[in-house]
């Protein structure tokens, strides 16, 4: 797992949230609901993230899904960016 081209990849997509390019946030947002899973996965699998990690990556994408829902492209990009604090630190980063 490459945690800097993730967070590359989270960047970019927070940018076009906070520039409210609303539609092209929103696809990317989606597409990147599978790799946030996978990743996660990936982490729990080799025991990298404890319990803390995991209850603050599921409350965070539990927000993310509702901000999602609701076209809240702020919300949206809050949440993609606390992931990746996260992910960052489980990765010792």
């Amino acid at each position: 797992m490459d945690i800097a081209a993730i967070q590359e990849e989270i960047d970019g997509i927070s940018i076009l949230l906070y520039q409210n390019r609303e539609q092209e946030g929103i696809d990317e947002v989606s597409r990147f609901f599978g790799k946030m899973k996978e990743l996660t996965e990936e982490l729990l699998q080799k025991n990298l993230a404890d319990h803390v990690y995991i209850g603050a990556m599921y409350k965070i994408y539990q927000e993310l899904l509702l901000s999602y829902e609701n076209r809240d492209m702020l919300g949206m990009a809050d949440c993609l960016q606390e992931y990746a604090l996260i992910i960052t630190d489980i990765a010792g980063i």
